[in-house]
């Protein structure tokens, strides 16, 4: 039961973290601006040309986690405060996705 409860919520949201900053990392130096089709479907053309927009996203969602997991492991009396914190953290990244992904329907082709 413990090692459960570890797992899900302290390794979890710090590996997604540690994913979410390396996949930030190379989205904003321009390395890997493909990354930027990941887990999107039927993704638009240009949407590599999103890839600082979504490596903040993917920066904010990362800083999320690990506020939240700051925060967990600092004061655990308040546990049922900063789990809703992470899923705050999700529904931001999906803002982001949906913005850039409108943004580029409503381009006119050229």
């Amino acid at each position: 039961m413990y090692i459960t409860t570890l797992l899900l919520f302290v390794i979890a949201p710090a590996a997604l973290a540690a994913f979410l900053l390396w996949r930030a990392y190379q989205l904003a130096t321009g390395k890997r601006v493909e990354l930027t089709r990941q887990w999107i479907v039927r993704p638009p053309e240009g949407i590599e040309g999103c890839a600082r927009l979504f490596a903040w996203r993917d920066l904010l969602f990362a800083a999320s986690l690990l506020l939240a997991l700051g925060l967990l492991l600092s004061l655990p009396h308040y546990a049922a405060a900063w789990i809703p914190l992470m899923a705050l953290g999700g529904f931001v990244h999906q803002g982001f996705t949906g913005y850039a992904l409108a943004r580029l329907r409503k381009k006119p082709p050229r």
